[in-house]
């Protein structure tokens, strides 16, 4: 067995289970992960307001998705155009609202994960999956 093949087929694994189970949890709310990614934005800077080419540019996703994203976004009423530039997009109370819902269900996602792992293999982990997303931005 080589390392390197197990590493990559785990993170690949946990990848596509947290994904997954993600997206079952926030069906009700009819999100999806591009959606996730939107509103994370948002969630991060509070009264922030953004056109799809700075969305594009910070969560380095094609213009095609977050487009499409937005759309869905304010079909839920989740996203809309900015009060003071229609170019740009700003969250919605609605889109607020379901702040908590999405931050209790990743709360509870990562308690069932890391159950029985102890602090310091955390932040062990944590330490060397920053190391390797460093290593990626140097080999872009």
């Amino acid at each position: 067995m080589k390392m390197n093949e197990q590493f990559g087929d785990l993170i690949v694994e946990i990848y596509k289970k947290t994904k997954t189970l993600t997206e079952q949890k926030l069906k009700h709310l009819g999100i999806g992960m591009g959606q996730l990614h939107i509103l994370m934005l948002y969630y991060g800077n509070p009264g922030g307001v953004y056109s799809q080419t700075e969305m594009v540019q910070l969560l380095e996703i094609d213009k095609g998705n977050i487009s499409r994203n937005i759309h869905k976004l304010m079909d839920k009423n989740y996203l809309a155009p900015a009060e003071m530039d229609h170019k740009k997009y700003q969250l919605t109370e609605e889109g607020l609202v379901i702040k908590s819902q999405i931050m209790t269900t990743f709360i509870q996602m990562q308690l069932g994960m890391t159950l029985g792992v102890n602090r310091q293999d955390l932040e062990t982990t944590m330490a060397v999956l920053k190391a390797i997303s460093e290593n990626f931005k140097v080999m872009e």
